[in-house]
């Protein structure tokens, strides 16, 4: 029995190490990926949890010393397969939404890794009747599942709002197809109207980008973006309970009849674009839906994110 109980002691230690290891590089490498999303509330939930991630490191400290152990990593390959999975998402040329969706899958693999690890060396702390160590490793093993909840909450609304804009999208290029079957109609019988529909399917045409979808270029300018939001009754505000130690939190804009009143706060004009500079955001606003109604959708990303990416030659 002896003999089990040391077995199982020593691949206590084993683990914890593994895990030990498996944080020190998730310390490096979540700043890479909050730099690589586009998204922000994804982004700050990387940053966020690169806080949350230096603490776990700090706690894995305490479970060794509560072991009257010095703490000791041993390398996690596993650890280091999901770390170079990501960078591999991070180096492709994708799109914004796609690249958010895959660093997702990436961090939600890395989550579900540490979940299931935290949650044998738990049990097996228990087992040994160490108190303390399980008590410590139970309070990690919450933390990766809160972050595990947010990313999947994440996931869904950009895949939501991903298929939003594009069905916009679609409709508004069946509405510029059937423009200009009809212009091309007018061509043929020889009606004056020709260059009338013309120029109104033309002018349709090079703006689809912004009335359909998003704008064609990302705003950054602190005057085009109120007025476009002030003409839509909307209002600066931030996400309840996203902010720490002055921070504001996330950004989002507050439209009326689209947002309740438990999820946003209202902050000044002054505050939020202090935030929306010092963050380098950019917003993708859409002027009118695909019927010609005005349209509320808007989106922040980083600025960063927005600029062409150069294409390897060749």
């Amino acid at each position: 029995m002896a003999k089990k109980m040391e077995g199982l002691e020593q691949l206590l230690v084993e683990e914890l190490q593994d895990l030990f290891d498996a944080e020190k590089q998730l310390v490096r490498a979540l700043p890479k990926m909050a730099k690589s999303a586009s998204d922000e509330e994804l982004r700050k939930a990387f940053q966020q949890h690169l806080e949350v991630t230096k603490g776990q490191v700090q706690r894995l400290e305490q479970v060794f010393e509560s072991m009257e152990m010095r703490a000791k990593s041993k390398p996690c390959q596993a650890m280091k397969g999901l770390v170079e999975e990501s960078q591999e998402i991070m180096q492709e040329d994708r799109e914004e939404m796609v690249l958010d969706s895959g660093l997702i899958g990436a961090a939600r693999k890395v989550e579900h890794y540490e979940m299931a690890g935290y949650e044998n060396v738990r049990m097996i702390a228990q087992q040994l009747g160490m108190r303390d160590a399980a008590q410590l490793l139970q309070e990690t093993l919450r933390e990766e599942m809160e972050t595990d909840r947010l990313l999947s909450t994440i996931s869904k609304r950009l895949l939501k709002e991903s298929m939003t804009q594009r069905k916009s999208m679609q409709q508004e290029q069946a509405r510029g197809e059937k423009q200009q079957s009809r212009s091309q109609s007018q061509s043929k019988s020889g009606g004056r109207s020709q260059s009338k529909s013309s120029g109104q399917g033309g002018a349709r045409k090079r703006g689809s980008q912004r009335n359909g979808g998003g704008s064609a270029e990302p705003l950054t300018d602190h005057e085009q973006i109120r007025q476009w939001a002030e003409e839509r009754g909307g209002t600066p505000s931030c996400v309840r309970g996203t902010g720490d130690k002055g921070d504001i939190g996330m950004l989002r804009l507050d439209f009326p009849g689209y947002s309740g009143e438990q999820s946003l706060q209202p902050i000044s004009w002054d505050d939020w674009f202090e935030k929306f500079d010092e963050r380098g955001l950019a917003l993708i606003v859409q002027d009118k839906t695909a019927r010609g109604q005005k349209s509320n959708f808007n989106k922040l990303i980083s600025r960063e994110s927005s600029k062409p990416k150069a294409r390897a030659a060749r």
